[in-house]
């Protein structure tokens, strides 16, 4: 923050990530109402900009704030969307998480690259940072929000992360502005408005430039974190390592989770898979199931995979006619195709998860088991159930890669190629 010529206090915000769109989150409180007069005196950020504001209709001037902020908003010539939304639950996670979904679904109508843009600043952060310790976090929680954030499929820029309020106060005072008073912001019985009202006053009077080395503890661990991100990776599978213990290997799946967007599961959970990983026989394979992901230890690694791939309904059965080329059926578990230089007819019946099947691979004298083929071929376990097993006259021809001598025969009678690819499972 600086001062204009005629000594009126000025916010320079940080340069705005690339966007074809920029949203701005607008309550009509102090703070967006600051973000937004910064905002829109920026010729390249103001024609790019709209603000949606959203209705809660739990307070009783709720409607009265909603029409506010489209006065300020056409006042000012931007763009903006009253949502009216309700939640079963007026506690704040609900609150929050009824708003960034309604965030979210006026984001997929607009077209391009979008950046929510909130107004979030460095005393919200201080006391998220508070919130989160008292309630045992990890480092991530102790890095606070940051001045970026990925929510509901969201992309989040904060430019006021690194600006106190009693400066945002000031530029509100010297600039003229007005805004909306929720009275609920003193209702103590909310978690963070006692942080706000009771702790932070006493923090300040310890120490008055508390908030600013808070703020300097939270870059030291934001800079530890982005260190410990960068030799973690977010690479799919992770070996596992022999070396480290169960704790370790739960704080290593942490942060690998976080690496990838995933929320981690509990602390318990990760340390009784963390455990169960180190000590599993080679044949047995380990799982963590939530319901964004499974975690599967397999051949020393574990593997974060899309848990809707996981189920199979193992009564489908699906009767082809080929006479097409290139043909091509698209299942969720794979792509299968066919290409010929000549004409074809061919009927098959698809169905999966066979048991007990045997088939005869080009180049051998017998029949081998499907289950030890497979095995081979080192296709990992929760592909297997997968594969689509391809018949013809009764005559098993292929499961997914893996073809038969009779497979093979008639793709060279036709000139043709066969080909499955498989889903990727992986996260």
């Amino acid at each position: 923050m600086g001062h204009s010529p005629n000594n009126r206090p000025i916010i320079e915000l940080p340069p705005l990530p690339e966007a074809d769109h920029y949203l701005l989150a607008f309550s009509g409180g102090s703070d967006s109402t600051a973000l937004l007069h910064c905002l829109v005196h920026q010729t390249n950020i103001k024609k790019k900009l709209s603000a949606i504001h959203i209705n809660h209709q739990i307070h009783q001037n709720a409607d009265q704030w909603a029409r506010h902020c489209q006065n300020i908003c056409q006042n000012y010539g931007i763009p903006s969307t009253v949502t009216v939304i309700s939640s079963e639950k007026s506690d704040e996670n609900s609150l929050r998480t009824a708003r960034y979904k309604a965030f979210s679904q006026h984001v997929d109508k607009l077209t391009g690259s979008v950046v929510l843009l909130t107004a979030h600043h460095l005393n919200d952060d201080v006391e998220t940072m508070v919130f989160r310790l008292l309630r045992g976090t990890g480092l991530n929680g102790l890095t606070g929000m940051n001045d970026t954030g990925y929510f509901h499929g969201l992309n989040i820029y904060r430019p006021f992360i690194n600006t106190s309020k009693s400066y945002i106060n000031q530029y509100l005072t010297e600039q003229d502005l007005t805004w909306v008073e929720d009275s609920s912001n003193l209702d103590t019985d909310y978690d963070r408005n006692y942080i706000r009202q009771q702790i932070m006053p006493l923090f300040a009077h310890f120490r008055p430039d508390a908030l600013h080395r808070i703020k300097d503890s939270r870059d030291n661990l934001t800079a530890s974190l982005a260190l410990l991100e960068h030799f973690i990776g977010n690479d799919n599978p992770i070996p596992i390592n022999d070396t480290l213990s169960h704790e370790n290997l739960a704080t290593y799946l942490y942060h690998w989770l976080a690496n990838k967007r995933l929320n981690p599961a509990s602390r318990n959970q990760m340390l009784s898979f963390s455990k169960a990983c180190l000590q599993a026989d080679r044949d047995k394979m380990p799982s963590l199931k939530t319901e964004a992901y499974t975690l599967i230890s397999w051949q020393h690694a574990i593997y974060a995979l899309r848990p809707h791939l996981l189920t199979i309904n193992t009564n489908q059965h699906h009767s082809l006619h080929i006479s097409n080329t290139p043909f091509n059926w698209q299942h969720e578990f794979g792509n299968m195709s066919i290409y010929a230089k000549q004409a074809i007819d061919i009927n098959v019946n698809i169905v999966f998860n066979q048991q007990g099947e045997k088939i005869h691979l080009p180049g051998r004298d017998h029949h081998s088991r499907v289950k030890e083929v497979l095995r081979e071929a080192n296709i990992p376990p929760w592909q297997r159930s997968r594969l689509p097993f391809l018949y013809s006259h009764n005559k098993l021809m292929a499961v997914g890669p893996i073809i038969s001598t009779h497979w093979q025969d008639w793709l060279m009678s036709y000139d043709a190629e066969y080909d499955w690819h498989s889903t990727n499972f992986l996260l």
